[in-house]
């Protein structure tokens, strides 16, 4: 495996995978959590990503950079505006054109680079999960090793709100329709260890005692495809952490005039769970040095 786009303190590889959700602009919690892995010299074996979790993660398998990766991140936003003014919360209209295909795969190509590459070509391991539509289901990209990185982010980041995308014979809609915490998808892979970020459900909290409740209910619902996911993947031996924060959910998902908080938040969220992390990869090391001793 090649680690040569990482820091130097960065070369060895740690056992264990990294899960990102989607979210719109709280994926920008994604370059905190990698902020804080990177401090705590922590490489994953593999990258999980789904809609925005995709797109990050890809460009993250490529460069490793999160200064740069949050710059970009701006850029999209203004890009989509004219004037260079900035995306507000609720303005439905410039968070269409913000997400458009034709945006989509101009900032991928172009902005992060990954025009023309292949699964085969990161650095870093990389899958990316997408709603197929018929016959309906989750579907990885990544398996083929041939497969196109841009396609497969298109594929994953294909809101409802805009027409299927098209990959080979079959139409994609946005990858957290099937699943908007694939961790399956890692253990299947080999994780025995899986670093999970979720970035909550679309819906942000609404103050109030009324609307707390609400809310309450409607993030426990909203929750418990993920929450069943996770108890299989533990219940077949896998470590499970997940990264969560209320700072996170407390922003609305278009929130990209928040993106430096958002990013705070998931580092935060990340440094709580980095001991827990830490002590199950010990004991992993403990376990495949007995079985070695053997």
């Amino acid at each position: 495996m090649n680690f040569n786009h990482f820091p130097p303190m960065l070369k060895s590889p740690n056992r264990f995978s990294v899960v990102l959700s989607g979210g719109l602009a709280r994926g920008a919690a994604h370059l905190g959590v990698w902020r804080a892995l990177s401090e705590g010299q922590l490489v994953p074996e593999r990258v999980v990503g789904v809609s925005i979790g995709a797109m990050i993660g890809a460009y993250l398998c490529k460069e490793g950079s999160r200064g740069e990766a949050l710059g970009i991140l701006r850029e999209l936003v203004a890009q989509a505006l004219h004037n260079e003014t900035k995306v507000k919360e609720g303005n439905f209209w410039d968070t269409w054109r913000l997400i458009s295909l034709e945006r989509r795969r101009a900032f991928i190509e172009e902005a992060l680079g990954l025009r023309g590459l292949t699964f085969s070509q990161l650095p870093l391991p990389l899958y990316i999960t997408a709603t197929r539509l018929v016959p309906p289901g989750r579907v990885v990209f990544g398996d083929q090793p041939t497969d196109s990185v841009v396609e497969a982010i298109l594929a994953s980041t294909a809101v409802p709100s805009h027409p299927p995308v098209r990959v080979g014979k079959h139409y994609y809609l946005d990858g957290g329709i099937s699943g908007n915490l694939p961790v399956k998808e890692a253990v299947e892979r080999g994780g025995r260890v899986v670093l999970a970020v979720n970035l909550g459900p679309p819906m942000r909290r609404v103050s109030g005692p009324l609307g707390d409740t609400l809310w309450r209910f409607y993030r426990t619902v909203s929750r418990l495809p993920s929450l069943w996911e996770v108890h299989r993947c533990k219940a077949r031996g896998a470590k499970v952490f997940q990264v969560s924060s209320a700072a996170i959910e407390s922003h609305g998902i278009f929130a990209f005039d928040r993106l430096d908080t958002i990013e705070e938040a998931g580092y935060k969220a990340t440094q709580r769970v980095l001991p827990a992390l830490r002590k199950a990869l010990g004991r992993l090391d403990e376990d495949h040095s007995s079985t070695a001793a053997l």
